[in-house]
């Protein structure tokens, strides 16, 4: 089976059981959805402790970064504030600084390097994840969190297209990833623009921003949702791999399918906080 046809199949299965858990599943500020963005946060944590670990050790310490995913939905759900994930980040964040103070070895050349890398598995994907967990408490949130996943793979999907369609010529600019092409990026920037503010036009009870206003929160999604996943090619560039794991189908590991999504979800909320609609 070639790579498309692989990507479209997981597409075809994945996407509906998506619709289904937002729709049809939104008890507790869609726990069952939080169920899976939790197995996301495990199984991303696993692959980027084993990318940053073919270059410098890794502590089991940053393995305890999805705490602060569930953190993050256990502050909000029982205490309706954001501070305590970022609170318990802190803590595993001193813990893995403090921990190189009751070293045994005499050489602490490399303990700034480990640290950094400790420090980087915490935040990737641990806690940027929070912002995708603070989609399940906004107002009108089955909408919200369909019109960003319609966003983050609208862009994904067209930039793709775009690219094979479009792109033969204008390849190369990127070169942590030289197969992204100008076609692709117009095309998975455009389309999702168009999305976001057709969105208002479709669903005017559900969101109160402007044409205007989702065009641009919708540019912004598919801006920042690329560069999370050229973030993700630079990972795995240095770790020297192809893909960050294998359980996904034609696409990899779970890294390669939320790099964008992790960096889209804080611009998606921060706009639309700017545009007051929410």
């Amino acid at each position: 089976m070639t790579s498309i046809a692989k990507r479209v199949l997981t597409a075809v299965v994945a996407l509906p059981l998506l619709f289904c858990l937002v729709v049809f599943l939104p008890q507790m500020n869609h726990a069952a959805l939080m169920v899976v963005i939790l197995a996301a946060s495990v199984f991303g944590t696993v692959e980027m402790a084993s990318m940053v670990s073919k270059k410098v050790s890794v502590s089991r310490i940053a393995y305890a970064a999805p705490l602060i995913t569930l953190g993050e939905y256990i502050s909000r759900y029982f205490y309706n504030s954001q501070v305590y994930s970022f609170y318990l980040f802190t803590i595993l964040l001193a813990v893995i600084l403090a921990r190189e103070v009751f070293s045994k070895e005499d050489d602490f050349s490399s303990r700034i390097a480990e640290c950094g890398a400790d420090v980087l598995v915490l935040a990737y994907p641990g806690l940027l994840s929070i912002f995708i967990v603070d989609l399940l408490f906004l107002n009108n949130s089955s909408y919200h969190i369909l019109l960003y996943f319609a966003l983050v793979f609208g862009c994904d999907t067209f930039a793709y297209f775009s690219g094979m369609l479009f792109g033969k010529g204008n390849r190369g600019i990127i070169k942590v990833s030289p197969n992204k092409s100008v076609a692709g990026f117009i095309g998975g920037a455009l389309v999702p623009a168009l999305i976001g503010g057709s969105a208002t036009l479709l669903f005017p009870d559900a969101f109160t921003f402007t044409f205007a206003e989702g065009f641009v929160i919708g540019a912004l999604v598919s801006i920042f949702g690329e560069l999370g996943d050229l973030v993700e090619s630079t990972f795995k560039r240095s770790a020297g791999i192809k893909d960050s794991g294998f359980i996904i189908p034609g696409r990899g590991g779970i890294l390669d399918s939320i790099d964008s999504l992790l960096f889209a979800a804080p611009v998606f909320i921060l706009s639309l906080r700017f545009f007051d609609a929410i």
